[in-house]
């Protein structure tokens, strides 16, 4: 009769454990991290399914090649496709805005980053710089019923910056609001 309950409490338990381990990050980032703005940049909506949102795309996300590690730049000129771990060191700059620094495949020590992901291509137009995609964040905010529609505006004309707290590397976003 024991061993029934012992493991009727143990069967509850590791459940339990495991809900509470996934919230740990997302709870500690926001307890522990630091607060910073990112400036968005345009983009139009996809999906209107999932009600009232935003589509986001951060300007940290578009990196030129003169911010990337030469290390790492030498691997994304690589033949191979796939993506890489990558990490946005960021720097503040004047208006308490956040931007990119660098773009390194070492984690930062004493730095404010991101963690990511970076595509292995590239795109060059003709007598510009070669741009390469980044993945950081999210893409999509979701707003209030009936809000969506004056931030798409301002997200549509570059208007819109992000409210989000960093621990480690990890990100949550918080809000968005007008430049």
């Amino acid at each position: 009769m024991k061993n029934k309950r012992n493991l009727f409490f143990i069967a509850i338990i590791i459940p339990m454990l495991l809900l509470l381990s996934m919230l740990w990050k997302p709870l500690w980032t926001l307890n522990v991290g630091t607060p910073i703005l990112l400036e968005t940049i345009p983009v139009d909506p996809r999906d209107l399914l999932y009600g009232d949102y935003v589509s986001l795309r951060f300007a940290v996300e578009e990196v030129k090649e003169q911010n990337i590690d030469p290390d790492l730049l030498h691997e994304l000129s690589d033949d191979t496709y796939g993506e890489l771990a990558v990490y946005a060191v960021l720097q503040q700059e004047d208006g308490g805005k956040y931007g990119l620094k660098t773009v390194t495949a070492n984690k930062p020590e004493d730095e404010v980053f991101l963690t990511g992901q970076m595509n292995r291509y590239a795109e060059t137009l003709p007598g510009q710089e070669t741009i390469y995609y980044a993945d950081f964040l999210p893409d999509r905010f979701y707003v209030p019923e009936n809000t969506g529609k004056r931030l798409e505006e301002l997200s549509r004309e570059g208007q819109l910056v992000a409210k989000l707290m960093i621990h480690d590397g990890y990100a949550i976003l918080q809000d968005i609001m007008p430049k």
